[in-house]
């Protein structure tokens, strides 16, 4: 991918979103939403936001939810957003990219570069299979590959936008407990495995690594953020 890898320390998620793209008073699409934490704060900073969850039991949640000004929710695929072509300012994958199937996965930015007006941009944020998050992840949920193949598509897709950049930083993941860890992980219905997966002997001994001196659990996690932009108008 053209243009020099930027690395910017420990952050946050929502701190390095604020330094790249201005979104108030933006349309957005997140795609891959989950429980829509991401689609709400951006609302928060004033965007006008279609958070799109292609999980069944999921998305129900989402449409059962209390309404959030300026969010609106829908059931669908990342292949197949329900926009028409040009409608959107940006299109963000919030650690979603690697939950789409390999085939879907160019298709997917193919389709978020099909919404976008002129000057937009394609928001991808994806965690790096590394670091000691990943050590406890690795036993019951190896993204390994499925993160192999989102960096394959996001390469092979950089030519159909105007510019690209990259950027790396590590977020802190911190837990009063494993029962805490443990019910967030078993609890996505989207993943296949169950607590008693995230409850092994072996996960808990590398969670335990993670004690810190004030009794409570942190781990750094390496994320990385590709952002493209189409041309303006």
């Amino acid at each position: 991918m053209p243009g020099a890898v930027e690395h910017w320390g420990l952050s946050s998620d929502l701190a390095v979103l604020d330094r790249l793209v201005e979104v108030e008073g933006r349309a957005l699409i997140d795609v891959g939403c989950g429980a829509g934490a991401l689609a709400r704060a951006l609302a928060e900073r004033g965007a006008s936001v279609l958070g799109v969850e292609p999980d069944p039991v999921q998305a129900g949640k989402n449409r059962a939810a209390p309404e959030t000004a300026g969010v609106t929710f829908a059931e669908a695929r990342a292949e197949a957003l329900p926009a028409a072509d040009g409608t959107a300012d940006g299109v963000l994958f919030g650690r979603s990219l690697h939950h789409v199937p390999e085939a879907a996965m160019r298709p997917a930015l193919e389709e978020a570069k099909r919404v976008l007006g002129p000057g937009g941009f394609v928001y991808v944020l994806e965690p790096v299979m590394a670091g000691p998050f990943s050590a406890v992840m690795k036993p019951f949920h190896d993204e390994t590959e499925v993160r192999r193949q989102a960096r394959e598509a996001l390469l092979e897709s950089a030519p159909l936008f105007a510019g690209t950049r990259e950027v790396h930083y590590e977020v802190e993941r911190r837990f009063e407990s494993h029962d805490e860890f443990v019910e967030l992980f078993s609890g996505l219905s989207y993943n296949s495995y169950g607590a008693d997966a995230v409850r092994s002997g072996t996960v808990k001994r590398l969670f335990e690594a993670g004690r810190t001196e004030a009794g409570d659990y942190a781990f750094v996690q390496p994320m990385r953020v590709d952002l493209f932009h189409t041309a303006p108008a």
